[in-house]
C-alpha cells in the first residue's frame, strides 16, 4: 500500500486525487494538508481517515475545528509541511510560490514528489533540479505528464525537441482591441478545463504557456521547447525525435489521468478516466504571437537566465491580482510582465533566499505601482 501525502488536499487537484485514492486498492491518503479550508479538511479527514492533518494558516485555526479533529495527529503552521515526510510520496499541489522552501526540503530528503505546482520550478528550477535525483519528481501538469510519458519511447540523446500544446483559450480569434474589454468573470472560464481563477486568467492571456515552457526547461533539461495551438486539448504534448518521429499522448481533458499516473507509477490506475470515444477532430492553428505574445517572454527568460523566471512569475502574479481586482485591463497583464522583465536587474546566480526576496519585491512592486 503506497502512502500518499496531499499538500493542498482541499484544492481542485487534491480533491480529484482523493477520488482516485478512494477508488484504488493500492493507495492510501496518509496525510492531508490545507492552507485554510478547515471545514472541507474536516470532511475529508472523516471520509478518508488519514494518519495526520495539517493546516498551514494559523489564523484559520479555531478551538472548535481542533475539537473536530482530535482523533487525528494535527500540526499547524510550518510544522504542517513536516507531516508529509512520513508518506511514501508527496502530491505537491498547493498553488503559488509559498511552498518553495518545503519543496526544497522534500527534494533534499529524497522524497518521491508528484509535482502539480508551476511557480516553484519557474522561479527556482535550476536550484531545485540540481538537487533532485533522477526520477524523483513526476510532473502532474497535463502537458508535462505527457512529455514525461512520451520520453520513455526513446533515448534522451535522440530527442530533437519538446512540443507543448495549448488550447489557445476562449479568445484565440479576438483582435487586440476586443481583448481590452474582457472582464475578470469572463476570463476565469476556460473552454476545456475546470481550474482556479489565477490559472484560468493565465490560460486566457497564454501566460500559462510561458510558465509551462520554463517548467519544461527544468523538468526535462532542455531549451529546445516549442508549442502549438490545439483547441481540443486531446493531444497533451509531443516529443519530437531526431529521426522525425513524433510521440504524442492523447486523452480526454481530464486531470485525473495525469494525477493517477503520478500517484500510481510504475502502475496504471484502472478506470481513472472514461475511455476516449474517437468522436472529436484533432486540429492545429497558427500561433498569434502578435496578440498573445506571453509565451515569447519565456524564451526571453531562457536568454537572461538567473532570476528571470522568478521575475516573470512574480510580475504575473501581481498583474493578475490587479486584473481580478478590476484595477487594470486584460491586455495590461502581459504588458506589465514584459515591461518588468525588461527593466528588472537579473541576478545571475541566485540562492534560494535571493529568489524568495526577488519574488516578493517584484510582486509587491507591480501591485503597489497601480
Amino acid at each position: 500500500m503506497k502512502k500518499i501525502a496531499i499538500l493542498g488536499s482541499t484544492g481542485s487537484i487534491g480533491r480529484q486525487a482523493l477520488e482516485i485514492i478512494e477508488g484504488s486498492g493500492d493507495l492510501k491518503a496518509e496525510t492531508l494538508v490545507t492552507h485554510s479550508n478547515i471545514e472541507l479538511l474536516i470532511e475529508q479527514a472523516k471520509r478518508h481517515r488519514p494518519t495526520s492533518i495539517g493546516i498551514i494558516d494559523e489564523r484559520a485555526v479555531t478551538s472548535e475545528a481542533l475539537g473536530k479533529l482530535k482523533e487525528f495527529k494535527v500540526a499547524v503552521g510550518d510544522e504542517a509541511y513536516d507531516l508529509c515526510l512520513d508518506a511514501d510520496e508527496i502530491l505537491f499541489c498547493i498553488v503559488g510560490f509559498d511552498g518553495l522552501k518545503a519543496l526544497d526540503r522534500y527534494i533534499e530528503r529524497g522524497k518521491q514528489i508528484a509535482l502539480a505546482n508551476k511557480e516553484c520550478l519557474v522561479s527556482a528550477g535550476e536550484i531545485l533540479m540540481k538537487k533532485a535525483k533522477e526520477g524523483q519528481i513526476i510532473p502532474v501538469d497535463s502537458e508535462h505528464s505527457a512529455v514525461w510519458q512520451c520520453l520513455r519511447m526513446g533515448k534522451r540523446s535522440d530527442v530533437k525537441k519538446i512540443v507543448l500544446t495549448a488550447s489557445g483559450g476562449r479568445y484565440y480569434r479576438y483582435e487586440r482591441a476586443r481583448l481590452a474589454s474582457i472582464t475578470p468573470d469572463e476570463a476565469i472560464r476556460h473552454p476545456n478545463w475546470k481550474m482556479g481563477k489565477k490559472i484560468s486568467v493565465d490560460s486566457a492571456t497564454m501566460m500559462n504557456k510561458a510558465l509551462e515552457i520554463l517548467e519544461a526547461r527544468w523538468l526535462f533539461g532542455t531549451t529546445d521547447i516549442d508549442y502549438v495551438i490545439h483547441p481540443e486539448s486531446i493531444i497533451h504534448s509531443f516529443v519530437m525525435f531526431k529521426d522525425g518521429t513524433l510521440s504524442a499522448l492523447l486523452s480526454l481533458p481530464d486531470m485525473k489521468l495525469p494525477i493517477s499516473v503520478a500517484l500510481g507509477y510504475p502502475n496504471r490506475v484502472i478506470g481513472a478516466s472514461p475511455d476516449f470515444a474517437f468522436d472529436k477532430p484533432l486540429t492545429f492553428l497558427d500561433k498569434r504571437e502578435d496578440v498573445f505574445f506571453a509565451p515569447t517572454l519565456a524564451y526571453r527568460c531562457l536568454e537572461k537566465g538567473g532570476s528571470a523566471g522568478a521575475t516573470l512569475d512574480a510580475a504575473d502574479e501581481g498583474a493578475v491580482k490587479l486584473f481580478l481586482d478590476g484595477k487594470i485591463a486584460f491586455t495590461d497583464i502581459a504588458e506589465l510582465v514584459r515591461d518588468e522583465l525588461e527593466r528588472a536587474e537579473i541576478v545571475k546566480d541566485p540562492s534560494l533566499n535571493d529568489i524568495i526576496a526577488i519574488h516578493d519585491e517584484i510582486k509587491n512592486k507591480v501591485i503597489n505601482n497601480k
